[in-house]
Formats: C-alpha cells, structure tokens, sequence
C-alpha cells in the first residue's frame, strides 16, 4: 500500500446564495475578484500542491476560453458523455467510463493531490461516490438569485470539519473543509 495517498481538493468559488456560475454558465460576476498582482487568494501555493486536474466537459470549454491554457503542464483529465471530439489542449485526457474506478486507478498511480476544477454535474458525482476529501470554497459577496449550484441535489448529508476561515479586503472569504466529523 501507498505511503502518501493523494487527497481530492474542489477548489471552487460560489456567490453566498450558492452558486457557481449563472444560467447560461457565464463567470462574469468573478471579473473584479480574478488573481492579481496583490492576491492570488493562495492559489500558487496550493497549485504547487497539486499533480493532476480534473473537470467537466462544460468547465474545459469555459477555460478554453480564458486564453492560454490555465493548467500548463498539470496532467488533466476531461469527463465528458459526448462522443464528439473536442479541441484537445497538451496534456488533457477525455474520460468517458466509471468515476470511481478511474479515480481509484490514478490515486494508485499518483503521489501529489488532486485538483477537482467543476462543476456542478461532476462534484455532484463526485460526492455521491466520496471522492472529495477537502473543499477550499470561495464565497463572493454576491447573491445571483439563480444560477448553477455548487451542490445540485446530491442527495445525502456530508458532515465537514471547518479548517482554515481567510477575509480579504474585496469581501471574499476562503473556507477550508475536511471531511469527516462534525464542526
């Protein structure tokens, strides 16, 4: 058995009444809170951290969109229904079969933690399967009245152990949870 067993991080942003993106999928209410030369709210720190990325077809695309691909080097991986292909960025995999046993095959074949990016549909799967151990959750000080959740009828309590609690002067506050326990 492995030594160090890597450990699933959502690492997400949501407005306070839950939502991670709007209806049409849009971030545009994340503009004024993007990384900047004064914070990056701890991300480079915590990407070091990170050996493998995984996301949804939907959130691919979005990042498609950004630009430059965001994840550089970082192994990641696709998951996605579609039998289409798709623009695929160096280093990017499309996964299509079993969550769970894709999941178990790469913690068996990797040392450093695992990015999970979004969004809604896949942390949804990935919880209905425990595969989430942290959360590093952003909450925007914005309600949206409507959007998509960050978590869409998972169907199940899942208890947390509150760890880190960060305010930054814009008024977004990092949450860190673990799973497991009580408060």
């Amino acid at each position: 058995m492995k030594e160090n067993t890597p450990r699933i991080k959502l690492y997400i942003a949501c407005s306070l009444d839950g939502f991670i993106a709007r209806e049409d999928d849009s971030i545009d209410w994340l503009t004024e809170y993007e990384n900047n030369s004064e914070t990056d709210y701890g991300y480079s720190e915590f990407y070091e951290s990170i050996g493998t990325v995984l996301m949804g077809r939907k959130t691919y695309e979005q990042a498609l969109g950004f630009g430059d691909w965001p994840y550089g080097e970082k192994k990641a991986y696709v998951f996605t229904r579609q039998k289409e292909l798709l623009h695929r960025e160096k280093n990017v995999e499309f996964i299509s079969g079993d969550i769970g046993k894709f999941v178990s095959q790469l913690e068996e074949n990797t040392e450093e933690d695992i990015l999970l990016v979004g969004g809604s549909q896949l942390v949804k799967a990935f919880l209905e399967e425990n595969l989430v151990q942290d959360f590093i959750v952003f909450v925007v000080p914005i309600i949206l009245g409507s959007g998509i959740p960050l978590f869409d009828c998972i169907g199940k309590e899942i208890r947390l152990r509150t760890g880190e609690v960060e305010r930054y002067e814009n008024g977004l506050v990092k949450v860190e949870y673990e799973v497991g326990g009580g408060t």
